[in-house]
This record gives C-alpha cells, structure tokens and sequence, in this order.
C-alpha cells in the first residue's frame, strides 16, 4: 500500500500504513477463523461465501473486517498475492516476447503482419502506462503541494488545475 498523506511539516510525508501497522500491534492476534477468513477473501471469494464456509454471520465478518489486525492481514495477504503474481507476468512477458519475436521471422506474411500488430500494440500500451504514471504522479505533487498551503494557511492565488479543466471544456 502506498497512501501517502502530508503531516503537518512542511514536505515530509508519512505512510498510512505504519498508522495501521501500529494499530494492528496494539490488537488482539487474529484466531484461526479470522485468519482462514482472511485467506478465503484474498482468494477472492465474496463475503457471503466466507461467511457460509466458517458458519458465521455478515455482521461477524463485518465487525473482523472493521479490526485493525484484520485489515493488517488481508492487506498483508493480498500484497504477498500482488508481488507473486506480478513476478510470474513478469515471466511470461519475456517468453511471449521471445516468441512475438520469432514470429517476425515466420515465412507466412500474414502471421508476420500478426506478430507486428502484437509488439506494436503491447508498446503502445507501455507507453501509455509510463503517461498514466507520470500524470498520477504529477497530480499527487500538487495534491502535496495544496495540502501543505492549506495546512499552513497560505492557499496559492493561482490554481493551474481549474484552469486545465476548464480548457478542456467545450462551448455550445
């Protein structure tokens, strides 16, 4: 998890997690359904599933989830999940690549033609992904910057980001 917030120096940031993190210590360790809960739901079954599997009600579920151990775990859970799965793409990318690759090469004009659409296409989506990050990252300073104005009390005259949106506005 990487919720960043502004605490109240000027440019430091802190991790929402480490808040949980401490919370999550401070609980009650997690029995053995709790934990069997936590690891139906990051196999992605819904929560009435979870709930009939371990004989226990919504509210139950609800009340576990509302911990701040519980939420600790699945985080925890999903984020092992995340990094396994993201390294086994990772993998595969490089094999189907390999082979993309090979097909360049085939005697057949159309599975040439095929092959080429695939690279082209696949970076076209690198690219756009590098975009999206860039925006994301660009709109995560100036939420920064404007959440250390506001704590401060020195909100800025000018707002850039109401001036591009109102840009992008058309007129009838």
């Amino acid at each position: 998890m990487t919720a960043l917030t502004v605490d109240g120096r000027a440019g430091n940031t802190r991790d929402r997690t480490n808040t949980l993190l401490q919370q999550a210590e401070r609980d009650k360790p997690l029995d053995s359904r709790q934990k069997k809960a936590v690891e139906l739901l990051c196999a992605g079954l819904v929560p009435k599933c979870v709930c009939e599997a371990l004989g226990i009600t919504n509210s139950t579920l609800q009340k576990w989830r509302s911990k701040p151990a519980f939420k600790w775990a699945l985080s925890d859970a999903m984020q092992v999940d995340a990094d396994l799965h993201g390294m086994r793409l990772r993998q595969l990318f490089g094999k189907a690549l390999d082979r993309v690759n090979d097909l360049l090469d085939d005697k057949n004009p159309h599975i040439r033609l095929q092959a080429a659409r695939l690279a082209f296409e696949a970076e076209m989506q690198i690219c756009r992904v590098a975009e999206e990050a860039e925006a994301l990252k660009a709109l995560e300073h100036r939420m920064e910057e404007l959440a250390h104005a506001a704590i401060h009390g020195s909100m800025p005259n000018e707002v850039h980001d109401a001036e591009i949106i109102e840009g992008e506005v058309e007129s009838d």
